[in-house]
């Protein structure tokens, strides 16, 4: 695999994904592998994945992920070492929670920086969003943060409905307010990753936290875990 990536690196290759939705799918193992033929030629610069018990919009963010991989010539051991530390999402349709754990680190880790105001929005179509946000802003109440207008807005802010999970909202993702990055940081002492995303209509040093929807891995759980 590494001497693929080092290859693709080479040519900066996008890579797409196939997201399978067999019926059989959901008993089987899931995990993606090379459509056979492996790299096809390099003049049309693609490698094609087929991906097996995943939707197809996971399998749409497998593929970015796997192109920022490529563009930004990272050593796949060291992206995996990393993606080893992050919390995986509960299996089945189980609603997200924080454990004991988790929120002891996020709060032992915001202690070390300045109280700060952050807004906090929950995607109301989310089955768990609401709860799972009540459950971070507990810590960071405990921590000494506050949440803006002291309640968390259950709405969708424009250009984030197709955003599930996590992620921290600020003016300018390439120079974000010291708050968002000692979230980020809080998160990550969890297990947590929350990725940091630019909207212009954010005020100048804003951040907020935005709870999406449950991800959804298995094409035949999704309607029921959104």
């Amino acid at each position: 695999m590494r001497q693929l990536l080092t290859a693709a690196l080479s040519a900066l290759l996008l890579v797409p994904a196939v997201a399978r939705a067999d019926d059989d799918a959901a008993s089987q193992d899931k995990g993606c592998g090379l459509v056979s033929g492996a790299l096809i030629s390099q003049g049309q610069g693609q490698v094609m994945i087929n991906c097996v018990g995943v939707s197809e919009e996971f399998g749409g963010q497998l593929a970015g992920i796997l192109t920022y991989v490529l563009q930004n010539r990272l050593d796949p051991e060291i992206v995996i070492a990393k993606l080893n530390e992050i919390e995986g999402v509960p299996e089945g349709d189980g609603p997200r929670s924080l454990t004991a754990d988790q929120g002891q680190a996020i709060v032992q880790s915001l202690l070390g920086s300045k109280p700060a105001v952050i807004a906090m929005v929950a995607n109301p179509g989310g089955s768990d969003s609401g709860d799972y946000a009540l459950a971070i802003a507990t810590r960071l109440g405990m921590a000494g943060w506050q949440i803006e207008g002291s309640q968390i807005r259950r709405l969708v802010p424009p250009g984030l409905d197709s955003i599930n999970g996590l992620v921290l909202v600020v003016r300018n993702e390439k120079a974000p307010p010291e708050k968002a990055l000692a979230l980020k940081k809080a998160m990550a002492a969890a297990k947590i990753y929350v990725p940091i995303v630019a909207d212009p209509q954010m005020p100048d040093g804003g951040t907020m936290l935005w709870v999406g929807k449950r991800p959804s891995f298995n094409p035949a759980a999704a309607a029921t875990t959104q």
